[in-house]
């Protein structure tokens, strides 16, 4: 009796964990019709954890998340699911897959060595030979950009150097001996220079012709006033004693 339970509760268990994966990729399936790739994705990997052993929805899961934008999934699963097939011609619709993924990642280098490795398996392929010569054009259309771009990083450098050049040889220039502005090698001004001591002199030569100008005029009042003191003296002398032909006056003269 607990046998038949234990069966029964295994048996339920099952059907169980068979239902949810059943119904998650229901719900992917949906999703990826109405261009939900996002939604699907998830949901995707959902039904492949709770999916039995011998269930493999890898080509479902990488063309989800190539039209979700997930470039770098999609490659990746399409290579692990590369093992699986087992035809040349499925491995070479796999390796077509990653050749896309790395397209649309701008991966040019790596979609044209996907695209010859499928042309390999399958030389047959339309498909893989356009978009390896589509792959083979960008790629050399990018290296032209990187090129170009590479090109006038140098010119710009080049430019910038000449612009710099000339600075530096107008302070070299600088430094150097200026006769007009009395400047030194270094471009410092030199001190300015003592006025010859013959100046100073001219200078005390002129204060002292000043100085003998203004003696005379002192020595010629001193003189006149001396005249002056002995002419009144000689005239207080000739009042007082009395000179012939003069007659002195008393009192008043009315």
């Amino acid at each position: 009796m607990k046998a038949i339970f234990i069966i029964g509760f295994l048996l339920s268990t099952g059907v169980s964990f068979s239902q949810e994966w059943r119904d998650s990729l229901e719900l992917a399936r949906r999703e990826y019709k109405n261009e939900n790739y996002e939604k699907a994705l998830k949901y995707y990997k959902s039904a492949q954890k709770k999916a039995p052993e011998d269930v493999n929805l890898s080509d479902e899961i990488g063309q989800s998340a190539y039209k979700s934008g997930d470039y770098e999934t999609a490659e990746n699963v399409f290579q692990q699911n590369s093992a699986n097939k087992r035809s040349n011609k499925n491995r070479a619709k796999n390796i077509h897959n990653i050749g896309n993924a790395r397209m649309r990642a701008k991966n040019y280098e790596g979609a044209v060595e996907a695209y010859k490795d499928a042309l390999r398996l399958n030389p047959e392929d339309e498909k893989t030979r356009y978009n390896l010569s589509e792959a083979t054009r960008k790629l050399k259309k990018k290296k032209k950009e990187e090129e170009k771009s590479q090109k006038n990083q140098d010119e710009k450098k080049k430019k910038k150097g000449e612009k710099e050049k000339p600075k530096s040889d107008e302070k070299k220039e600088g430094n150097k001996k200026n006769p007009k502005d009395g400047n030194d090698k270094k471009g410092n001004k030199k001190p300015s220079e003592k006025k010859p001591e013959g100046d100073k002199k001219g200078q005390g030569n002129k204060s002292k012709n000043q100085n003998k100008s203004q003696l005379p005029n002192k020595t010629v009042d001193r003189m006149l006033d001396e005249l002056m003191k002995k002419e009144a003296e000689t005239k207080g002398r000739m009042a007082g004693n009395g000179v012939a032909g003069f007659t002195p006056r008393s009192g008043k003269d009315w």
